[in-house]
């Protein structure tokens, strides 16, 4: 299997499902927050990760990979988008109701 169908086949779905319980309850808010929460972890991780090819610690079997960004895998970018988004996803699915409005109300902060 490679690491694009792993993505198709267990985090595709995941994310459909998620975007689906969560579409009622999703407000701009959220979307700012996200991208910054997205920001951050690939600010974090792409380093980490790269360094941690670069030195042996792990590595990705070329025949199993579609493109590389320096050292990994545009697979292993997406996954740390995919994880952050379900994470997001799940938190406002786990959220009070009136939780990122502001508390008045106002659903387009």
């Amino acid at each position: 299997m490679t690491y694009l169908q792993f993505h198709l086949l267990f985090n595709l779905p995941l994310l459909v499902l998620l975007f689906w319980l969560a579409r009622r309850r999703l407000r701009s808010v959220h979307w700012k927050w996200i991208g910054v929460t997205e920001l951050i972890v690939l600010a974090f991780s792409y380093p980490w990760d790269s360094w941690a090819v670069r030195r042996g610690v792990w590595g990705f079997a070329g025949d199993r990979v579609v493109l590389h960004v320096g050292v990994l895998p545009v697979e292993e970018i997406a996954f740390f988008v995919v994880e952050t988004l379900a994470v997001c996803l799940m938190t406002i699915l786990l959220l009070p109701r009136d939780a990122g409005e502001g508390g008045n109300g106002n659903r387009d902060n």
